[in-house]
């Protein structure tokens, strides 16, 4: 899928910025930080526009935010933009890079009464295989 038919399925207007921060993300195997994705980008858009962009993109569910202990903030393409299921977060905490994993997070079945679940974050942390190989 690309940035042209996300937007669509999710019915939202196919602007430059908004399809070149989903092509940036679709491209990266990592979420990034609002500056990083900045830096993939060509210097046409002013801050607000890229900023109601990532706010439009993560209000309608396409992308999703991922805090880190140190309250950095990162943004991924949700899987759920492409499917249904939510997924666990890796975030390596010696060379900072935050990778959506595979594997599907179930919601809880045994909820108190009067609660319901909208979103579930999980944010496994330790050192990825690249730096982990490193360390040999």
């Amino acid at each position: 899928m690309n940035a042209e038919e996300i937007l669509k399925r999710h019915k939202l207007k196919n602007t430059a910025c908004r399809k070149l921060i989903i092509s940036v993300l679709l491209e990266q195997d990592s979420a990034l930080s609002e500056h990083e994705i900045k830096q993939f980008l060509p210097d046409i858009f002013d801050r607000v526009t890229f900023y109601r962009s990532l706010k439009t993109l993560e209000e309608n569910k396409i992308l999703h935010r991922v805090v880190l202990h140190d309250s950095t903030v990162k943004y991924a393409l949700s899987k759920e933009a492409l499917s249904e299921a939510g997924h666990p977060h890796f975030h390596c905490t010696r060379c900072d890079e935050v990778l959506c994993l595979e594997a599907q997070i179930n919601t809880p079945s045994s909820l108190p009464q009067g609660f319901s679940v909208d979103s579930t974050l999980v944010l496994l942390e330790g050192t990825c295989s690249t730096c982990e190989g490193a360390i040999k």
